[in-house]
């Protein structure tokens, strides 16, 4: 399979899974699938099936969580927990580099 192919996998993957964005807004939704997909764009095919699996699961915790919220907060809580998860990797990246 080609990486094309695997992104499109990825990404059908991600935009077919209601369950990813249920508890959100349309627009808090949006912000969530699109950097998921972006972020499933990012992966190796080799681990793609691993690294999918654990990408759908952040998407999710932060759907329960954003979904807490009220509706009109949801974007700026999934725009949040998003930079939360970021500024962890970076600093992982830093620490590793």
């Amino acid at each position: 399979m080609s990486d094309l192919e695997n992104h499109r996998r990825a990404a059908e993957l991600i935009l077919e899974d209601e369950s990813l964005t249920a508890d959100l807004t349309d627009d808090a939704a949006r912000i969530l699938l699109d950097w998921g997909v972006a972020r499933a764009k990012g992966l190796y095919r080799e681990e793609l099936d691993s690294n999918l699996s654990a990408l759908r699961r952040t998407m999710k915790s932060i759907n329960r969580e954003a979904g807490k919220v009220a509706p009109e907060a949801q974007v700026e809580r999934v725009q949040a927990l998003l930079a939360e998860i970021e500024n962890e990797q970076n600093v992982e990246a830093d620490n590793g580099a």
